[in-house]
């Protein structure tokens, strides 16, 4: 047991299991923040979860804050002392309130003038006394997605899931705290079945071992690593693998604190269902593990419990009862729809809302028709025209499908297994199947280039939309997956290389809307999107390996064009590892200190006095149009290759030329030249925003 050691655990009821992750991590950096700023701070810090408790363990806290000196203002010279030099009644009296004596009154500046002050020492509060009273505050301040209220009335209490029992404990000693209504102690209880009793606790170490020999792994990934090695093991006694999704696996860990798992089977038959939608109700609906052969799907399954055995084999044998249960009522469902074609579908989409005040999704699937073709023309593939706005046509009727309605995560791919059943063609079933890709950055985008289309149609629609009516995403809240929708775009313009200027797409898609449908006009829509697609290509710019100053550069200069944004923010970054660019970028600094926003129009020649300028002139002459024809092609390495070969000028030219010199003609001239400079090199970066290691 280390002496300056904290250890913390709240039992609870059952937590959900994708709360678990956010509360532990919120609940280590908040204390460490706490105790950084009280002077205390950790050496380690450390926190677990299981679904009935969260834990706490910081390490190498100090014994006590350090002393700390301190100076307070009394009243103002003049007052505290007469004009003998005596302390007055004002001064004696302040420095009784400080208690200290009014011989150590000093006299300071200070915002109100010459003010009399007391200097003392604070002696540091304890470690007890500050984790007693910080403690209860860091917990109250955790956030969760949903809470619960139990008790009565005025006294009821709200957190996560009600609180059954506190340990709180630092040099293995009880820190003297009360959490939603239960006073810290030093005994907690292991696996509700599997463990006997409760017990005490001396520390972080002996707790963390007698949780282990109570059946109760405190880490969540010794928990999944355990549960994924144990899997592959009962998957290989029946020839299989594992289907091993990486959420899906973290989820497990979550739902026991003593992981064991049962291997059950569901009737074959079941595997003439669709893979996407067997596979669906075994992960999503039923938290189960897939088992896949040589030959595909497997009848098998593995499922996690709570529990070290399955000894009478209940365990098993229910997950098959229920699982084979969800299965037959997937298998009718899927049965029920192909009585009907999709087309067949799309009147009852005038019955399914997307937006209050935007309409139903029959009119949404009107408007993706028609950003559909606008898109494909403006990227220049017109042949993608008839796909796209048949794929749109179809994309949203499995919404209003039995299997959709029961299994929600199957939109979009459910629409693509019946248009794949109605053989339509590889572009119009792979394009509804993948319109929802990518759902998050690291998923795959569409398949097929109609797929892109269709995705990104789909999403300039909503994005139009609800900016038109005000429901621009704030701080953590987006209800309508706005920013997902607008990273999208960009990951799809930038992965399929679509060159294009959007905002035509995005005055389309606002035209398509009724008039009266309006909170922001339409100027102030595309405006405000600017800034949101702005931030949505920092984040992946970010991701993809460029630097701020870099992202910031390529930016100023352009936003609207996705793809050629990223080129630029390539090139800069390879630019910048490869080639002598401080010379240069602290030259445009002094361009853009020197120009500011002044434009004086081009340069007349006749007015060059020196060398120095003329050979600017020059080179800048001929860099020009080397960047025209590199810019042109998009060589965008090439023309920052031909923008360094003008830095032996620049230099020069600040040497040799007074740019503000007398002559009034000569300076406007100077100007103009330098502007020139910044106008055409700035079509590529804003380079001023580079910083420039001293």
């Amino acid at each position: 047991m280390n002496a300056q050691d904290f250890l913390l655990e709240i039992r609870t009821e059952e937590i959900p299991a994708p709360a678990l992750l956010p509360a532990r991590m919120e609940l280590a950096r908040a204390a460490g923040e706490a105790l950084s700023e009280a002077g205390l701070a950790p050496k380690a810090i450390e926190s677990y979860a299981t679904l009935r408790r969260l834990s706490l363990i910081a390490r190498g806290i100090p014994e006590s804050q350090e002393d700390r000196s301190a100076e307070v203002l009394g009243p103002p010279e003049a007052s505290a002392f007469g004009k003998d030099g005596k302390p007055t009644k004002a001064a004696v009296g302040f420095a009784k309130a400080q208690k200290v004596d009014v011989a150590d009154l000093v006299v300071v500046d200070s915002p109100r003038g010459r003010t009399v002050a007391a200097r003392k020492t604070i002696p540091g509060r304890s470690a007890e006394d500050v984790l007693a009273e910080m403690v209860p505050k860091v917990v109250a301040g955790l956030t969760f997605p949903k809470t619960m209220r139990w008790g009565d009335g005025a006294r009821a209490l709200t957190f996560v899931r009600p609180v059954r029992g506190v340990v709180a404990l630092y040099g293995g000693r009880v820190v003297p705290m009360t959490l939603y209504g239960v006073a810290a102690g030093d005994r907690t209880v292991g696996h509700r079945v599997l463990s006997d009793g409760d017990f005490a606790v001396t520390g972080p170490d002996d707790y963390l071992a007698k949780l282990r020999n109570a059946y109760v792994e405190p880490d969540a990934e010794a928990r999944r690593i355990a549960i994924l090695e144990r899997a592959r093991s009962l998957a290989g006694e029946v020839h299989g693998q594992i289907e091993a999704h990486a959420d899906l696996a973290a989820t497990l860990a979550d739902l026991v604190e003593w992981p064991g798992l049962v291997r059950g089977s569901f009737a074959p038959e079941f595997l003439e269902l669709p893979e996407e939608i067997t596979v669906t109700v075994m992960r999503t609906h039923q938290k189960f593990l897939p088992l896949r052969g040589p030959a595909g799907l497997l009848p098998h399954f593995i499922a996690v419990m709570d529990n070290d055995a399955d000894r009478k084999g209940f365990i098993a044998k229910g997950c098959e009862w229920v699982l084979n249960a969800r299965l037959a009522d997937a298998r009718f469902f899927f049965e029920e729809d192909s009585r009907q074609s999709l087309e067949a579908r799309l009147p009852e989409l005038s019955r399914l809302t997307f937006q209050e005040k935007l309409g139903d999704y029959r009119l949404k699937t009107t408007r993706i028709q028609e950003l559909s073709e606008a898109i494909a023309r403006e990227i220049g593939r017109l042949e993608l025209v008839e796909a796209a706005r048949t794929a749109a046509l179809l994309s949203k009727t499995d919404l209003v499908s039995h299997v959709v309605k029961e299994f929600t995560d199957l939109q979009g791919i459910v629409g693509g297994i019946y248009a794949r059943r109605e053989r339509r063609p590889d572009s119009v079933w792979k394009a509804v199947y993948d319109q929802y890709r990518p759902a998050s950055g690291s998923e795959e985008p569409p398949r097929e280039a109609s797929g892109a289309v269709l995705s990104m149609a789909d999403r300039f629609d909503s994005l139009a939309g609800l900016f038109r009516l005000g429901l621009v995403p704030t701080g953590s809240k987006d209800p309508y997956g706005l920013r997902r929708a607008a990273l999208g775009i960009v990951s799809i313009a930038i992965g399929r290389n679509w060159r294009a200027d959007w905002r035509p797409i995005i005055r389309r898609a606002l035209s398509l809307y009724p008039a009266e449908v309006q909170v922001l006009d339409d100027d102030a829509v595309v405006e405000e999107l600017g800034r949101f697609f702005s931030d949505r290509l920092r984040s992946l710019l970010e991701r993809r390996g460029s630097s701020y100053d870099e992202i910031s550069a390529v930016l100023n200069v352009g936003v609207w064009d996705f793809a050629d944004t990223a080129d630029r923010a390539r090139a800069l970054s390879d630019a910048r590892r490869h080639m002598d660019f401080r010379s240069l970028i602290l030259a445009f600094k002094r361009i853009r200190n020197i120009v500011g926003d002044e434009k004086p129009g081009p340069p007349s020649p006749e007015l060059y006095r020196e060398d120095a300028e003329r050979a600017l002139a020059a080179d800048v002459l001929q860099a020009k149009q080397a960047i025209e024809a590199f810019t042109a092609a998009r060589e965008y390495r090439e023309a920052m290759e031909t923008i360094a070969s003008i830095a032996p000028s620049l230099d020069r030219f600040f040497v040799e030329v007074l740019v503000n010199c007398p002559e009034a003609d000569l300076r406007r001239n100077r100007l103009a030249l330098l502007a020139s400079i910044q106008q055409e090199f700035t079509r590529l970066a804003d380079f001023s925003e580079i910083v420039v290691e001293k």
